[in-house]
């Protein structure tokens, strides 16, 4: 290996090499930024600078007027909280669920298991719309229509089959020898999982939950089926309340969006580590 990668780390020293790496690395971080940079300045700007010719990045007249129409005059704030209690709430059944899935997948040895986890797996493959009104069926027939229930239930058709795949993957990494010897020291089978195995896969399980909120947070295809009211409306629902049939509000709609952009990268940036070592754990054995 030290053979075939050290003429290549050479040919990445070349000063013209590395130039062309950062060019495609500055055009990368251009392309990523420069959408919510423009959404950033633009929800600060008055209405009538947000289509001036020619177009500035930066408003002449900074206000916080869009975010006041926000948090006063629309249904933003219970939405937000909406979309808090169904991310938990999706984020807890999703790990409780796949937890105990993904174990039974890895560890416990019966006919099927490989084929049982693909199939897993085929979930993701199918379309959201075609499971659209079979979900709408089922939420309505057990009476949570319209409920923050009846939106985390449907979200954990999303979430559940790849966190079921990604926990499986993190405890196949973990030896079974560990808790082969915890059960040895006297521990039962679910004690060597709660002590010796879950403590391991920590950081994958805080990379699943984190995933799985994070899905449910600007999921809106579903929400927007399941959902009438503002008691249930989360916050992707809550951010059609800016436009018209003939007129849009787009400092609103740009304050909104950063508004339900900011809880993500708080948590990202204090979750980044576990998310890191989360997702490429598992990534070689399995």
């Amino acid at each position: 290996m030290t053979a075939v990668t050290a003429p290549r780390r050479r040919k990445l020293r070349q000063p013209g090499t590395r130039i062309v790496v950062w060019l495609g690395l500055a055009v990368i971080l251009l392309w990523t930024l420069a959408p919510i940079t423009t959404m950033v300045f633009t929800s600060f700007k008055p209405a009538t600078e947000i289509f001036t010719i020619p177009p500035t990045l930066l408003p002449d007249e900074w206000t916080l007027d869009n975010y006041v129409t926000v948090f006063t005059a629309s249904s933003m704030p219970e939405a937000l909280r909406n979309s808090i209690v169904v991310g938990l709430i999706v984020a807890l059944l999703t790990l409780t669920l796949g937890t105990s899935a993904g174990y039974a997948l890895a560890r416990l040895r019966f006919r099927g298991a490989r084929s049982i986890s693909l199939f897993i797996l085929l979930g993701q493959m199918i379309p959201l719309t075609v499971l659209l009104l079979a979900l709408f069926q089922m939420i309505t027939a057990i009476g949570f229509h319209d409920t923050v229930l009846g939106v985390a239930f449907a979200h954990l058709v999303i979430t559940l089959p790849l966190v079921t795949w990604m926990i499986r993957n993190q405890i196949v990494a973990i030896p079974y020898e560990l808790e082969e010897a915890a059960m040895i020291d006297g521990c039962s089978r679910m004690d060597a999982v709660l002590y010796a195995v879950l403590p391991v896969a920590g950081p994958g399980l805080a990379a699943a939950g984190m995933f799985a909120f994070l899905q449910s947070w600007h999921e809106f295809v579903l929400a927007s089926v399941l959902t009438r009211s503002g008691q249930s409306r989360t916050a992707p629902i809550a951010l059609t309340e800016f436009s018209s049939e003939f007129d849009v509000d787009w400092g609103a709609t740009m304050a909104a969006s950063v508004v339900l952009t900011v809880p993500l990268v708080i948590a990202f940036v204090a979750l980044q580590r576990y998310l890191v070592n989360g997702l490429t754990g598992g990534a070689v054995k399995g």
